[in-house]
Formats: structure tokens, sequence, C-alpha cells
């Protein structure tokens, strides 16, 4: 009985860590790619202002 609780509990802990490193691991993948396609699309909006504006300035 208690060799088995202590199974459980080890396989219990062990899958816990396993399933928060997934987690984790899916958490910042989705959070990376969400900030690089805002980065993204906030680069792109500030550089064709930029560039309009520029060439306002220069034509």
């Amino acid at each position: 009985s208690f060799f088995r609780s202590f199974v459980r509990s080890y396989v219990f802990a062990f899958v816990r860590s396993f399933v928060l490193s997934y987690v984790r691991t899916y958490v910042c993948k989705f959070l990376l790619l969400f900030v690089l396609s805002f980065v993204r699309s906030f680069i792109r909006t500030y550089a064709c202002t930029y560039l309009r504006t520029f060439v306002h300035l220069f034509v």
C-alpha cells in the first residue's frame, strides 16, 4: 500500500512536470509567434508611413 502510494505520487509528479514543461514550451512558442507577427505588422506600418513621409519631403 505504501509502495503503491509512493509510486502513484512519483508518477503524478512526473506527469505534472512533463505537462508543465510541455505547456511552457507551447505558451512560449505561441507568445513568440504572436510578438513576431505584431512586430512585423508594426514595422511594416511604420516603414510605410516613414517612406511616405520621406518621399513627400524629397519629391
